[in-house]
């Protein structure tokens, strides 16, 4: 087997955890076939949403006679999820990965290691690119007569096309990675460069449809629209509406060159590279000034702190939400909510406007969950917080105030800046703001027991755990079935009065916030010292 083979097998076993499955107890096995179906159902239910999405969409295409458009979107949307979602993992994944000093001391080619980082990286990225590209396909077929070659064409362009997005966004982490590297405050530089790169993006998003509108009235086919807005889609779709094998290999040879090419360019510098991105600075007149005592919780509120914004991933996998919540509120003062509504198609009802804002708000809320992977994140340091003469939950604590501080001040600025925009009246302010506040306090104690409950403490870079960790996804599940909890009770009840509504939500998220608070109190503390 060679190196590469090796390095590849090492690293699914790592990334699964098939060996640690194999040696649990009777618990860790139950949680993980528990997480499995969780998975499964979650998979099902959005693919079955994505069908009928697809099913929908396709009836009004079928009437204009422009099904290809069905495909166009599925690899646009598959190329924009994977380059902003590697834009931010590649540099942890390739440049600065915690395995890359045992790696390098091995007699393994420079070439191989850096491979077997671009290979997870880009399975990791078929996550997004099998259902974006399987489902719109599937219906595809369904619906229009296509060749023989229709299936293999589909399986080989799902296989090459997350690798555009995957090595361009490569590249940019690289460029980020090597100006913040000159920083003394590198981190923190890094930390802005990439949030501004994902406003930017949000932005360009928001004239997305503007911009389609002006290619489609200026082409006279919606292939040649695609083909001036993505060119390697144009061959994505020629290849699979008219079996054109030429524009099947054109797309094959576009994806899979640049690769190539990367692969050979940066593995002969991996060693240069991963010396000059590690580089530190130290001062040499240090002075000594005395030490500051503070409460245990404040001591350990600042470490959070620090921890946090050491981590780029950490912060631009938890702080995107904000973002997002911040820009659309810009937005609705500057251009009004009727336009921002009708760009992200929701329907404007007067009645409804609070209830919708309120989603977003909640919305913006639980994507941002820095508790629900901060115990995993203490990693091979987590015996240090152990051995220290500190209360369990005075650890807790402070990691649940880290996401509060994060969440819960810009949350309610922005609510009380669109409070005043749209004119909302004083009593439903008021319920929204208390409504934020305390899911914003739900969400942050659930994920650190959830946390608790599906810990990762080995990994070898932070993407496995803010990205691919058990205790996100199972979080991200519980709090929006938690919320939709809320909304069935309160339509199986029949309250129809947003205000009363809202009173009766926010009395079943405290007595939930007291309940996971006791859970933690009494179980969490046991299975934080069984760590």
């Amino acid at each position: 087997m060679s190196n590469l083979a090796l390095l590849m097998k090492n690293n699914l076993i790592n990334e699964s955890g098939i060996n640690k499955l194999k040696y649990a107890d009777k618990n860790d096995k139950i949680k993980a076939i528990c997480m499995v179906l969780i998975i499964v159902f979650t998979v099902i239910m959005l693919s079955v949403y994505g069908f009928m999405a697809c099913f929908y969409l396709s009836d009004f295409l079928v009437k204009i006679n422009q099904m290809e458009l069905l495909l166009i979107l599925g690899i646009i949307g598959c190329t924009m999820a994977t380059f902003f979602t590697s834009i931010y993992k590649a540099s942890s994944y390739l440049f600065q990965s915690k395995d890359y000093e045992m790696l390098s001391s091995l007699p393994i080619k420079q070439s191989s290691i850096l491979s077997s980082k671009i290979i997870m990286l880009v399975i990791n990225n078929y996550l997004f690119a099998i259902p974006l590209l399987l489902i719109p396909g599937i219906v595809y077929f369904i619906k229009v007569d296509t060749g023989i070659l229709y299936f293999p064409f589909l399986i080989i362009l799902i296989l090459t096309t997350p690798l555009i997005p995957t090595i361009i966004s490569s590249i940019i982490a690289f460029i980020i990675t090597n100006i913040s590297s000159r920083s003394k405050k590198n981190n923190l530089l890094s930390i802005i460069l990439n949030l501004s790169l994902v406003a930017i993006i949000l932005l360009l998003s928001f004239n997305l449809q503007n911009i389609m509108m002006s290619l489609v009235q200026n082409s006279s086919s919606i292939i040649e629209a695609t083909q001036k807005l993505y060119i390697p889609a144009y061959y994505f779709v020629d290849a699979l509406k008219n079996d054109n094998i030429g524009s099947l290999l054109i797309f094959v040879l576009i994806s899979i060159v640049p690769t190539v090419l990367f692969a050979y360019i940066f593995a002969n510098n991996f060693n240069k590279i991963n010396s000059k991105l590690s580089e530190t600075y130290k001062t040499n007149n240090y002075k000594f000034k005395g030490l500051k005592s503070s409460k245990p919780v404040i001591a350990l509120l600042n470490k959070e702190f620090k921890r946090y914004f050491s981590s780029t991933i950490y912060v631009m996998n938890t702080f995107v939400g904000m973002i997002m919540l911040f820009i659309f509120t810009v937005a609705i003062v500057v251009i009004g909510y009727d336009k921002i509504a009708q760009i992200l198609e929701i329907a404007v009802v007067k009645e409804m406007i609070v209830l919708q804002i309120i989603g977003i708000t909640l919305f913006c809320i639980i994507m941002t969950n820095t508790a629900c992977v901060s115990i995993s994140l203490e990693g091979k340091n987590l015996w240090i917080l152990k051995s220290s003469p500190i209360k369990e939950m005075d650890i807790f604590k402070s990691k649940i105030l880290l996401n509060i501080i994060l969440t819960m001040p810009i949350a309610i600025i922005c609510f009380m800046t669109l409070s005043f925009r749209l004119g909302f009246d004083i009593k439903s302010t008021t319920l929204v703001i208390l409504t934020i506040i305390l899911i914003s306090i739900f969400s942050a104690t659930l994920g650190i027991f959830i946390n608790l409950l599906y810990p990762k403490m080995d990994f070898t870079s932070d993407v496995a755990v803010v990205k691919r960790g058990a205790s996100v996804i199972i979080s991200m599940i519980s709090n929006v079935g938690f919320i939709a909890l809320i909304c069935g009770l309160g339509y199986i009840l029949g309250i129809s009065n947003i205000n009363t509504f809202l009173l009766f939500g926010n009395i079943i998220t405290v007595i939930s916030i007291f309940t996971v608070y006791k859970l933690l109190k009494n179980k969490g503390t046991k299975m934080f010292r069984s760590l």
